[in-house]
């Protein structure tokens, strides 16, 4: 009797488990090709009408994938786009997009591999280009590679919104030394809406601007390899509440990896107008040597450098910021960006430093080798500054970077950052005022820090289609069904069979292999039944379609699916 009662029980507990699987997981979403195709590498592929993707479809981007002039993309919250090897998104000059994710649900741009073997260059980044102004005439962006020139007289000029998203495992190298960054702006304009970004684990810079003089905040980089915040051609925006930690094993291969680094354009002597004035404000590096006991511990051959390198008539300014964990400090280059400094107009204010070494020739941890006078520069009275001896990285009080994947960088309580911050620069005008050095106010958990909800320290094991893939066929029911279409393949008409199993909006629609919308066959108010749709093999001009795949689409209460058919002429 006892046996028999638990051989129900444990019938039971796997029927349960089975129910609670296909009524919590559901389904895998449909995956849909964009671009070129997989495999395409750099084929360009140019997206000329206004297109939506959207939450209940995993998107494979391929090929260079551009949107061109007066054109849009829209990207719905919880959108996945996986990358193929070499895709690249970029927003042309004159077009725009329209990606506002949400703290829930962020949208996320990462690697087509499996969780467990993705890699940094895996695929391109988001390239935006702009008619704001830049100090070149019609640049071409990442060394003409990618297709566009950017970069005009509109200072307001607005290419849409990118918020609440990630760039995942990018900068895919084309050639030697000429990858793409995570996040690309180039004349980029203040109308423009650019919040809530994390780049993790690229292989160029995490952000980099080529003028402009869009706005942004709450930006995090994340094992990067080359720089974090890389500003150029006359870059004249604001940017507030930076964060950014490194893996001591990552590194550029290539070049120097800086917390900053910032030019005016590719000549020490230029005075090129606009010139390159940003302003930073609360700002976390935390470089490789993120805690006292990696002091000294960053691999043989390594090319971290400085926690800062200001060069080439730049006038980029940063206050109320922390550096920690570069081997060295500030390095201000070339005759007119030391002079910028002389005469405050390039500021370093209110800005802790803890850098570990110091550079051949110098005193401090400064670069004195290029400017006998920058640690007097940054030590002046008024600045602010703290840091120019060596010193390791618990000085500044950061609560635990110990563990990379879920770092603590809220300053302790009665820190040197705590409550040393000042707005009264006159160039901190529209900037948002705190009491607090770095990106993160003291004492306040990382659960309530704005990086909380959207950001993901561990984008390695993240699957971002986990559905569940063995709900048995006869359970489909649930939710619906979508059916093959018969004939398969078809001339000229193909019958599609589905199922709803609750009442709601339903569309049902045909797509090329590029994900190009070819045909609404379904869209309205249904009942719970069972129904049939057909094709004529024609699209919404009344024209034949040519011959080849398409795939035919379901959106509907509990159900969206895809299926893939093919037209034979």
């Amino acid at each position: 009797m006892n046996k028999r009662l638990g051989i129900c029980m444990l019938l039971l507990l796997i029927a349960m488990s089975l129910f609670s699987a296909e009524l919590f997981a559901g389904p895998k979403k449909p995956e849909l090709v964009i671009g070129p195709g997989l495999g395409s590498g750099r084929t360009g592929y140019h997206q000329n009408w206004n297109r939506t993707l959207d939450v209940d479809t995993v998107y494979i981007l391929t090929g260079l994938y551009y949107v061109d002039s007066t054109y849009s993309i829209t990207i719905q919250p919880g959108t996945a786009v996986l990358g193929d090897t070499a895709a690249t998104l970029t927003i042309r000059r004159g077009a725009q997009i329209h990606a506002s994710g949400t703290p829930a649900q962020p949208i996320v741009f990462s690697s087509l591999k499996t969780p467990g073997t993705r890699a940094r260059g895996d695929w391109g980044g988001v390239i935006l280009l702009g008619d704001a102004p830049v100090n070149k005439v019609d640049p071409l962006i990442e060394g003409g590679i990618i297709e566009g020139t950017y970069g005009g007289n509109n200072p307001g000029h607005d290419v849409g919104e990118f918020c609440y998203a990630r760039i995942e495992f990018g900068g895919y190298r084309y050639q030697l030394n000429n990858e793409v960054n995570g996040l690309t702006m180039g004349g980029v304009g203040s109308g423009s809406e650019i919040h809530h970004v994390q780049v993790s684990y690229n292989f160029d810079d995490a952000f980099e601007w080529f003028g402009g003089t869009v706005p942004c905040s709450c930006l995090v980089s994340f094992c990067g390899t080359d720089d974090e915040f890389d500003t150029d051609f006359g870059y004249a925006g604001n940017v507030q509440f930076c964060f950014a930690v490194r893996d001591s094993s990552l590194w550029d291969p290539t070049g120097e990896s800086n917390g900053f680094e910032s030019d005016n354009d590719g000549s020490s002597t230029s005075q090129a107008e606009p010139f390159t004035w940003c302003r930073f404000s609360n700002v976390t590096l935390v470089g490789p040597e993120r805690t006292d006991a990696l002091v000294g511990t960053i691999p043989v051959g390594h090319k971290y450098q400085y926690s800062a390198l200001l060069r080439r008539s730049t006038r980029h300014s940063i206050f109320n910021s922390v550096i920690t964990g570069y081997p060295w400090g500030f390095s201000v280059r070339d005759v007119f960006t030391i002079r910028y400094a002389q005469n405050d107009t390039l500021q370093v204010l209110n800005t802790s430093v803890t850098a570990t070494l110091r550079p051949s020739g110098s005193t401090s941890v400064h670069d004195e080798g290029r400017w006998a006078g920058v640690t007097a520069w940054f030590e002046k009275a008024g600045y602010g500054n703290i840091g120019s001896q060596p010193r390791n990285p618990s000085a500044v009080g950061l609560t635990d970077m110990s563990n990379l994947y879920n770092p603590n960088p809220v300053p302790l309580v009665g820190s040197e950052l705590d409550g040393t911050a000042s707005f009264s620069d006159p160039s901190l005008a529209g900037f948002h005022p705190v009491t607090y050095r770095g990106a993160f106010e003291p004492g306040v958990p990382m659960a309530n820090q704005w990086t909380a909800g959207w950001t993901n320290f561990d984008p390695q094991n993240t699957d971002y289609n986990p559905g569940q893939v063995n709900v048995p066929e006869t359970s489909l029911g649930r939710f619906g069904e979508l059916s093959q279409n018969a004939p398969n393949p078809f001339n000229p008409v193909t019958r599609i069979a589905y199922s709803l199993a609750q009442p709601g909006r339903v569309t049902l629609r045909a797509f090329d292999v590029t994900g190009r919308p070819v045909r609404t066959l379904v869209d309205g108010w249904m009942e719970t039944g069972r129904y049939e749709a057909t094709w004529d093999g024609r699209d919404s001009r009344g024209a034949e379609v040519a011959s080849g795949v398409y795939f035919y689409q379901i959106d509907a209460p509990g159900l969206v699916t895809s299926k893939k058919m093919v037209v034979s002429k």
